[in-house]
């Protein structure tokens, strides 16, 4: 599991200053991620799309050193910090909607995992069919499960005049929503929960 310490090497706000509850709640969802991970294997190369500071990707390269990690994010100041992190991660800057280059450049990735992404994008499913075309064995999605992410803010005092719900988050899914999402590129093989997180194992069709 993380370490208290591990959320303390971040800037970003939600990993810095979260409290015992939120941390909680993080770590148990990055052992949830963790699992997936595992049942996604064979598994060498990885890519995350949206991987901001490298939270993720970051905990999971320290835990699989054999294992190749790229992670691209549309912040290029996010992705000069993840570089100072965790050198071993190649890094870019670049958006969801277009990941045409990684197709032409790399030679392919095993996993692909977009976390906390998809409710940020005005067409989530531009972004599925860019990470279908990249052709992975498995990837790895997840978003905030919903109403209890939002309720979880209200209770936390957090967004009230929003109604708990985050100002940038444009989607809002239940697990029968994001798998209708998912299916038409991919095949559910897992999906789960980690509340107030919902988190799915699929395949590109």
């Amino acid at each position: 599991m993380i370490s208290d310490a591990y959320f303390g090497r971040f800037e970003t706000v939600k990993y810095r200053k979260a409290g015992a509850l939120k941390r909680k709640l993080i770590q148990r969802f990055a052992s949830a991620i963790h699992d997936l991970f595992i049942e996604a294997n064979p598994v060498e190369r990885v890519l995350e799309v949206g991987v901001g500071e490298g939270f993720l990707s970051g905990y999971l390269s320290e835990k699989f050193p054999e294992k190749q990690f790229t992670g691209v994010d549309l912040n290029p100041a996010d992705i000069e910090r993840l570089q100072r992190l965790f050198p071993r991660i190649q890094a870019r800057v670049g958006s969801a909607y277009d990941l045409g280059d990684l197709c032409e450049t790399s030679p392919g990735f095993d996993l692909v995992i977009c976390a906390e992404v998809l409710e940020h994008l005005d067409t989530p499913d531009r972004a599925l069919a860019e990470i279908q075309r990249l052709s992975p064995r498995r990837v790895i999605l997840s978003v905030p499960h919903e109403p209890f992410f939002k309720l979880s803010n209200l209770l936390a005092g957090n967004n009230v005049l929003r109604l708990g719900n985050d100002s940038d988050h444009v989607n809002h899914w239940n697990p029968t929503s994001f798998r209708r999402l998912i299916e038409p590129r991919f095949d559910v093989l897992r999906m789960t929960t980690s509340y107030p997180w919902i988190l799915c194992l699929a395949a590109p069709r």
